[in-house]
């Protein structure tokens, strides 16, 4: 009893000292937590910033369809080769890009307005024609953007920044890039299946 009862006052002593000793590790680094806590209030609000971007689950006046549409109805002999959703300067916009045997097509719109920002074509030569049967799009049977955009986010967690409908090989892909920090990671989605082909940091 003797023995337990000279044992415990040391024990006891260095047990205050700990906690004294934590205390003024809080009394030291005080501003310095504080200053850590204040950078992820920080973070926090350039992520709540950012998400304010976000391209999932925004309400938009023109969806992939009605810009496929556009395009087809001005450029009926023309196969897209890409459709693009991006925020840029402020303002969210499609880009659609296509080809025929002449010429290859540019249309920008406004997504929220609806206004066409920008419409031209250029000549295009030989080598081009070669590219288009590699490069135009299957657009039956496609998974909307949104459900492609659930299935990104699904796998990596951040606010979309931009989404493309591609090709890859055979396929007609959707390309997500989703914010991951100072990172983008583009989740890569069979635009017909919905299934996940794959998912690379930039």
């Amino acid at each position: 009893m003797k023995k337990w009862g000279l044992l415990a006052v040391p024990v006891v002593a260095l047990a205050l000292l700990g906690a004294c000793g934590n205390d003024d590790d809080h009394d030291d680094h005080g501003g310095n937590s504080n200053g850590t806590n204040t950078t992820k209030s920080e973070q926090k609000s350039t992520t709540g910033n950012q998400s304010s971007n976000d391209l999932n689950g925004k309400k938009l006046s023109l969806s992939f369809q009605d810009v496929i549409k556009q395009f087809e109805d001005k450029y009926a002999n023309a196969a897209i080769t890409s459709v693009e959703l991006e925020e840029d300067s402020g303002r969210i916009i499609y880009s659609v890009e296509g080809m025929d045997d002449q010429n290859e097509y540019k249309l920008k719109l406004d997504a929220e307005s609806k206004e066409v920002l920008e419409d031209q074509k250029e000549a295009v030569d030989n080598e081009d024609k070669q590219e288009l049967d590699q490069e135009k799009l299957d657009l039956k049977g496609l998974i909307s953007e949104s459900d492609a955009m659930k299935k990104a986010v699904a796998e990596v967690d951040g606010p979309v920044s931009s989404i493309e409908l591609d090709r890859s090989y055979q396929d007609t892909v959707y390309d997500v890039s989703v914010e991951t920090g100072s990172d983008d990671s583009e989740v890569r989605i069979n635009a017909k299946t919905g299934k996940v082909l794959s998912v690379d940091p930039h």
